[in-house]
């Protein structure tokens, strides 16, 4: 299970967001420890499965390339300032061993967009909602953060499904959106306001 087609950047200022710091997440079966270099080996056999990017314009990542990528996301920021990165590493309680991540782009335009990846052999089990109802509730308690975007591949079934059930409501659908693997890609737009998650939550 994969979205999105939001790509991740190949640099950042070593900078926390809003100089802060890290917050941390957690589940029933998870915790989501925030992004650093260190994890980069063992998500590198999480991430070098090609189902993963079925979706996805990317490819399997180099461990190299993993561990520069990691280093510029630990508690990240765009160069410009602009954007703000979190990404948490998520480990089952009890283990040490990574089974994905999830992350959340978070813009000066109150909006945050939502990323999750998951290795296959854990798909199907609940743990992409539940790790993702955790980032959103951490994401919704950042000032100024007003609504959640996920933008999904069309034919993405699983990672529709997931956002439906959290409560997400489709917002657009943009056709044409990427050309990768020698198709083209269409993508829906889903939208959670901090108003209906707040509602959800309390029920």
């Amino acid at each position: 299970m994969a979205t999105t087609q939001r790509a991740v950047p190949r640099e950042f200022s070593v900078k926390s967001a809003n100089d802060e710091p890290r917050p941390v997440i957690s589940s029933r079966r998870l915790r989501g420890e925030p992004v650093e270099r260190r994890h980069a080996a063992a998500m590198f056999e999480v991430l070098n499965d090609a189902s993963v990017y079925r979706f996805l314009p990317d490819d399997p990542p180099s461990l190299d390339r993993l561990e520069r990528q990691y280093e510029f996301l630990t508690a990240g920021r765009s160069p410009n300032g602009e954007e703000s990165w979190l990404t948490w590493i998520l480990i089952p309680w009890g283990s040490s061993e990574p089974i994905g991540f999830v992350q959340a782009t978070v813009t000066q335009r109150a909006a945050a967009y939502v990323a999750y990846v998951l290795h296959p052999r854990h798909w199907r089990q609940g743990y992409g909602r539940e790790a993702v109802t955790a980032l959103l509730d951490v994401v919704f308690r950042m000032q100024g953060v007003d609504r959640a975007i996920a933008e999904i591949d069309t034919r993405n079934a699983a990672s529709i499904g997931l956002v439906q059930a959290l409560g997400f409501r489709h917002a657009e659908t943009r056709q044409d959106a990427a050309e990768f693997k020698g198709s083209t890609s269409h993508e829906h737009v889903y939208e959670l306001t901090r108003a209906d998650w707040a509602a959800q939550r309390a029920d």
